[in-house]
């Protein structure tokens, strides 16, 4: 990233995480792996019909079958598995008191971004601050109103929310850079 010194680092970001918001992530996380997913189940059973229907000597059949059943089980499993997610993200959200409008501040500085969860637990107002290199980012998340960073923590999938409303033109800039960079590693790799 050629430009990261034009900026006047450090850059700060609040965010926080209300139902609509852990919503709209857990959907934008998951939408691609859920996308792949469904489009190769959708294939194999499609193949499926169409090899019932050629050994049963109407190759034709199976061919025009294997067509329509593609699409409308495309649409099938992308109503279920939106719903499935619905409920989870629901259940998920609603019992665990730390991610209701739990308040992540970002702190960006040019080789790292620093993340502290403010949230109340039981009464108790905790604060975790998480530092990661941006290389240690898996991977950044565009869409029309946040950005979404996620990192492999022990193991687990991690995903920070950062709504573009209440960061300044530099932050966005900057995320987007970022964004570019991770792409072009990720490519390289």
């Amino acid at each position: 990233m050629d430009k990261i010194t034009t900026y006047s680092f450090p850059l700060y970001a609040e965010s926080t995480y209300t139902f609509d918001e852990y919503t709209k992530g857990v959907f934008a996380v998951n939408k691609r792996r859920h996308f792949y997913a469904n489009i190769k189940v959708s294939f194999v059973i499609s193949i499926g019909v169409f090899l019932i229907t050629f050994v049963s000597g109407r190759p034709q059949v199976g061919f025009f079958l294997a067509l329509a059943v593609f699409p409308a089980l495309l649409l099938l499993g992308h109503a279920v598995k939106s719903r499935s997610l619905a409920q989870k993200v629901k259940k998920s959200y609603d019992s665990d008191e730390s991610l209701q409008e739990a308040v992540i501040k970002f702190k960006f500085f040019s080789e790292h971004v620093e993340i502290s969860d403010h949230y109340n637990n039981e009464g108790d107002d905790v604060l975790k601050t998480l530092k990661f290199e941006y290389d240690e980012l898996d991977k950044i998340i565009r869409t029309k109103t946040n950005y979404y960073l996620t990192s492999i923590v022990e193991a687990d999938e991690a995903t920070y929310f950062l709504v573009k409303e209440n960061c300044s033109k530099e932050l966005i800039d900057f995320v987007q850079e970022l964004k570019k960079s991770k792409l072009v590693a990720i490519k390289n790799w």
